[in-house]
């Protein structure tokens, strides 16, 4: 059903997006999809990791993931990228909006969090993502 699965995160947290990160995982296993775990950075100094700091975290981590999804399922592909931005907080939505698009993935599973009262009048990531991605987005809370 799917071939290509985005996983939307964010190197800042102790533990990025647990819940979404281990249903991907399934999924990827379950379909023999490839995994490509996406990670905005840039912007303020100490506001993300930056640069080659930022890429070689994020290649880790997929190597991680794709370990563990070895243990259960053979032959899926994890892959980790960055991408620079210079101002993450206003243009997160549409770099990962893109980069969903450039890579030709077919399906984005994005952590949430529970709605706070900013999210009434701003939009969520993963909203975002549900109104201008081709791709199917699975929100995982």
């Amino acid at each position: 059903m799917f071939k290509h699965i985005v996983v939307p995160i964010d190197l800042r947290l102790p533990d990025p997006v647990p819940k979404a990160m281990n249903v991907a995982m399934e999924l990827a296993g379950i379909e023999g999809a490839r995994l490509t775990l996406v990670n905005v950075t840039g912007g303020h100094t100490g506001e993300t990791l930056d640069g080659e700091t930022a890429a070689e975290a994020v290649v880790m981590l997929a190597r991680q993931v794709e370990e563990k999804i070895a243990e259960r399922s053979e032959g899926v592909k994890v892959e980790g990228i960055s991408v620079r931005s210079n101002d993450v907080a206003a243009e997160v939505d549409s770099i990962l909006a893109r980069t969903v698009e450039e890579i030709g993935a077919d399906l984005v599973v994005a952590g949430s969090h529970a709605p706070r009262l900013m999210d009434h009048i701003f939009s969520s990531h993963a909203g975002y993502l549900v109104r201008h991605s081709k791709a199917s987005v699975f929100v995982v809370r």
